[in-house]
């Protein structure tokens, strides 16, 4: 199946609401389903233009400037437009205005598209007219699920990300960790390292403190047999943060297959649990007034909650 889209020579003429952006970061917005790789062909080879003359994929975009897109036929049969997200959207919609949208992320869905990935976040909300210049203010991993913030506009994008790179988010998550805290409240500050070569998709704790700076707050609110339900509060956003600081301490999130305990996530599935528990339970940010917003938790979470209380 080919996107329509991309089959004729577009020529955009920039808005000035768009100007500063990254010329192939803006083309990643707009040809959705387009693998990157195609992307910097297209730009390098010179068949992309702006103003008539080649560019280099850095260019920052002007107000007026004319941009020539040349034909792009892509097969997107292994990206799927998810039905599920567009049928239901309004269901997972938190809070929306004129500069951006929040969204109860639903868990099992990547927030972007890849080369193994069916279906996405992005690529499904941006086949909706009124949402194609959604952008990603942050990232939630594939299997957690809550609060996800979604810029409609670069001006909101950028601002927004501003924020959550100085630190001034604060972001609250919901986890079940393995075994028993040994506190109420524990402060964990591990500087995160992404590693290299074929766990190039996975973090460590950077032991020569070279790594970017995390924090992670970890309060009590439930001790069980062998798990704990936890609240952890972050205001940096590194990636996997929370999966490899509750590693860090000896307790693994539940239902994590790449950091987690086996054995015990093997008997939390006689209790429920089919994925990793950890859900983004609300956020608090300051962008031209004061947002609070929560996500509800999911069901398959709470009755997974339920079986423990109940002893099953």
């Amino acid at each position: 199946m080919s996107d329509s889209n991309h089959i004729k020579v577009r020529k955009i003429v920039i808005p000035a609401e768009q100007q500063g952006q990254r010329l192939d970061n803006y083309l990643r917005k707009i040809l959705t389903g387009v693998p990157n790789s195609l992307i910097y062909k297209i730009i390098r080879d010179g068949q992309v233009r702006v103003n008539s003359g080649r560019v280099r994929p850095l260019y920052r975009l002007k107000a007026k400037d004319i941009l020539r897109i040349p034909p792009v036929s892509v097969d997107l049969t292994s990206q799927t437009i998810s039905n599920f997200l567009t049928r239901g959207l309004k269901k997972i919609i938190l809070y929306e205005n004129d500069d951006f949208m929040v969204i109860n992320k639903p868990p099992g869905i990547a927030v972007h598209s890849g080369s193994k990935i069916e279906h996405d976040i992005m690529s499904s909300l941006k086949s909706v007219d009124k949402y194609k210049s959604l952008s990603l203010v942050h990232r939630l991993d594939k299997n957690t699920s809550g609060c996800l913030i979604l810029a409609k506009n670069y001006q909101t994008a950028s601002a927004l990300g501003k924020i959550f790179m100085s630190g001034a988010v604060e972001k609250n998550y919901i986890s079940l960790l393995s075994g028993t805290l040994t506190g109420d409240r524990i402060a964990v500050e591990h500087s995160l390292t992404r590693n290299k070569g074929n766990a190039s998709n996975s973090v460590s704790i950077s032991e020569d403190g070279t790594g970017k700076v995390a924090s992670s707050y970890i309060s009590l609110l439930r001790q069980y047999k062998e798990c704990c339900l936890v609240n952890i509060k972050i205001e940096t956003g590194r990636m996997h943060q929370i999966r490899v600081h509750a590693l860090s301490i000896g307790q693994p999130v539940c239902g994590d297959t790449k950091y987690g305990d086996k054995e015990v996530n093997k008997r939390l599935r006689e209790y429920g649990l089919k994925r990793m528990f950890l859900h983004s339970k609300n956020l608090s940010f300051f962008y031209k007034r004061r947002h609070i917003i929560e996500a509800p938790q999911p069901d398959d979470l709470t009755l997974v909650i339920d079986n423990l209380k109940n002893g099953l």
